[in-house]
């Protein structure tokens, strides 16, 4: 019995120098960096990491839990932008901060993960390859404590893994951003808009209420249609000159597109110049139409455009008729000015 505890131990010592050699010679803190040749323009893969709410899209840790909860700031994009989540064990909680961002060359962002004190920093750069970008993208962690170095080497493959999927994922949606403009799923129609005229009536109105002032304004509208003679140019619309979701409020108006400008008592005529647009054949109801809008804007910022208001909802179907909301087409078009110019 002696000589078992003996060896015990003795082995117990063992273990206990062999762990104290492995604390010593691990790394103080883990490092490392992926790259992957994109064949898209910098500005676009650079816009994808630029903005915390595009992270969603090709995050390889937002396939861990599909319910974590994801907090921004009202800046979500550049310098200063944070963002925060919550998840499950395997995805856990942090926060990541935008540091440092050049336009289309490099971003830094600091790190901070539940159950570990010290801050870490990633550094993304986006460097000329030809006609296409070669994106890196480096962890450098917080310093460890002694006792827990050798997770460094333990957990280290599995972060690269991540890294490289993560790499994977932006390559896949930035190049068919590039090559077919496509966006969350949705087909960026470049166009030159013709001018357009219309009748229409024009408020303020809560967000709440779009769908009701529309669909009494523009039944009101074909009322007043019919005592003048009017030709339309197109389905009925919706413009929007401004969206404040802070205000809850927009500026709205219900319009009928028509050939020629023409005055109706009670409504207002306007006309749209011609000029460049973007265009999204948008299907479903069209109040729930916030993700081809974001796609859209995210087009309009890989290639430096502006909108130039209103916003026009151009309603196909007619709703009446048909009654899936899957199938309702809106065209949704942006007007648009280079914005280096």
């Amino acid at each position: 019995m002696k000589r078992l505890l003996k060896y015990l131990i003795i082995f117990l010592i063992l273990i206990a120098i062999l762990a104290v050699v492995a604390m010593a010679l691990s790394p103080k803190k883990m490092a490392f960096e992926e790259s992957i040749t994109v064949d898209a323009p910098a500005k676009v893969v650079y816009n994808m990491v630029n903005d915390f709410r595009q992270w969603e899209s090709w995050s390889p840790w937002a396939e861990l839990d599909s319910n974590a909860v994801n907090t921004y700031t009202d800046k979500s994009v550049g310098v200063g932008a944070r963002w925060e989540w919550k998840g499950n064990d395997a995805l856990g909680e942090g926060s990541q901060t935008i540091k440092a961002s050049t336009p289309s060359e490099s971003i830094q962002t600091s790190l901070t993960f539940g159950g570990f004190d010290g801050e870490s920093y990633s550094d993304w750069k986006f460097m000329p390859d030809g006609d296409k970008t070669k994106v890196s993208w480096n962890f450098d962690g917080a310093d460890t404590p002694f006792i827990y170095r050798p997770f460094n080497l333990i957990m280290k493959s599995g972060l690269i893994k991540t890294y490289k999927k993560g790499l994977n994922n932006i390559k896949q949606i930035a190049e068919n951003r590039a090559k077919n403009k496509s966006y969350s799923g949705y087909k960026i129609l470049p166009i030159y808009q013709g001018t357009k005229n219309y009748v229409m009536n024009r408020q303020v109105v809560d967000l709440p209420n779009v769908q009701n002032f529309y669909t009494q304004n523009i039944s009101a509208l074909f009322q007043k249609a019919q005592s003048v003679e009017m030709e339309l140019d197109g389905h009925p619309s919706t413009l929007f000159y401004s969206w404040d979701e802070k205000t809850g409020k927009t500026d709205m108006a219900a319009a009928l597109p028509v050939t020629q400008p023409v005055n109706i008592p009670g409504a207002i005529s306007q006309t749209l110049s011609d000029g460049k647009a973007v265009q999204v054949d948008y299907y479903g109801d069209p109040n729930k139409a916030e993700q081809a809008h974001e796609a859209i804007s995210q087009y309009l910022a890989d290639n430096d455009l502006l909108v130039n208001y209103p916003i026009v909802h151009e309603n196909v179907t007619d709703v009446l008729e048909e009654k899936d909301p899957k199938k309702w087409l809106t065209k949704i078009t942006y007007y648009v000015t280079s914005s280096t110019q």
